[in-house]
Protein backbone atom coordinates (compact mmCIF):
# COMPACT_ATOMS: atom_id res chain seq x y z
CA UNK A 1 0.00 0.00 0.00
CA UNK A 2 1.32 3.40 -1.00
CA UNK A 3 1.54 5.80 1.74
CA UNK A 4 0.94 9.45 0.81
CA UNK A 5 2.24 11.53 3.04
CA UNK A 6 0.35 14.29 2.95
CA UNK A 7 -3.15 12.19 2.25
CA UNK A 8 -2.31 10.52 5.93
CA UNK A 9 -1.51 14.05 7.67
CA UNK A 10 -4.68 15.44 6.43
CA UNK A 11 -6.94 12.00 7.48
CA UNK A 12 -4.65 12.30 10.84
CA UNK A 13 -5.86 16.31 11.31
CA UNK A 14 -8.85 15.71 10.67
CA UNK A 15 -9.46 12.66 13.38
CA UNK A 16 -7.64 15.16 15.58
CA UNK A 17 -9.62 18.26 14.98
CA UNK A 18 -13.13 15.66 15.44
CA UNK A 19 -11.86 14.40 18.62
CA UNK A 20 -11.02 17.51 20.13
CA UNK A 21 -14.10 19.28 19.26
CA UNK A 22 -16.02 16.07 21.17
CA UNK A 23 -13.67 16.06 24.09
CA UNK A 24 -14.66 19.93 24.31
CA UNK A 25 -18.03 19.63 23.66
CA UNK A 26 -18.55 16.94 26.02
CA UNK A 27 -16.44 18.67 28.92
CA UNK A 28 -18.46 21.75 28.47
CA UNK A 29 -21.74 19.26 28.80
CA UNK A 30 -20.20 17.58 32.11
CA UNK A 31 -19.20 21.60 33.81
CA UNK A 32 -22.97 22.69 33.30
CA UNK A 33 -21.29 25.59 31.70
CA UNK A 34 -22.80 28.18 28.98
CA UNK A 35 -20.75 27.60 25.84
CA UNK A 36 -19.84 31.76 26.25
CA UNK A 37 -18.17 31.03 29.42
CA UNK A 38 -16.21 27.55 28.50
CA UNK A 39 -14.57 29.46 25.17
CA UNK A 40 -13.34 31.80 27.40
CA UNK A 41 -11.77 30.23 29.47
CA UNK A 42 -10.04 28.20 27.23
CA UNK A 43 -7.75 28.96 24.03
CA UNK A 44 -9.87 29.43 21.03
CA UNK A 45 -9.25 26.63 18.43
CA UNK A 46 -10.69 26.32 15.24
CA UNK A 47 -13.50 23.28 15.33
CA UNK A 48 -14.09 21.61 12.09
CA UNK A 49 -17.36 19.36 13.12
CA UNK A 50 -16.70 16.04 11.06
CA UNK A 51 -19.42 13.08 10.49
CA UNK A 52 -17.16 9.89 12.20
CA UNK A 53 -19.74 8.09 9.94
CA UNK A 54 -18.70 9.64 7.13
CA UNK A 55 -16.84 6.66 4.42
CA UNK A 56 -13.79 9.06 3.90
CA UNK A 57 -12.87 9.69 7.52
CA UNK A 58 -12.96 6.50 8.23
CA UNK A 59 -10.81 5.11 4.89
CA UNK A 60 -8.92 8.08 6.47
CA UNK A 61 -8.48 6.27 10.47
CA UNK A 62 -7.39 2.76 8.49
CA UNK A 63 -4.98 4.15 7.05
CA UNK A 64 -3.61 5.38 9.84
CA UNK A 65 -3.75 2.79 11.92
CA UNK A 66 -2.24 0.29 8.82
CA UNK A 67 0.21 2.56 8.50
CA UNK A 68 1.17 2.10 12.38
CA UNK A 69 0.89 -1.36 12.34
CA UNK A 70 2.56 -1.68 9.60
CA UNK A 71 5.39 0.55 11.50
CA UNK A 72 5.48 -1.23 14.66
CA UNK A 73 5.94 -4.54 12.88
CA UNK A 74 8.57 -4.04 11.22
CA UNK A 75 9.99 -2.32 14.56
CA UNK A 76 9.54 -5.58 16.26
CA UNK A 77 11.06 -7.45 13.41
CA UNK A 78 14.01 -5.13 13.34
CA UNK A 79 15.00 -5.65 17.33
CA UNK A 80 14.40 -9.26 17.12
Amino acid sequence: MDVNEAELEKAATKIQATFKGYKVRKDVKKDDEKPEEAASAAPVEEEIDIDLNDPQVEKAATKIQATFRGYKTRKVIKDE
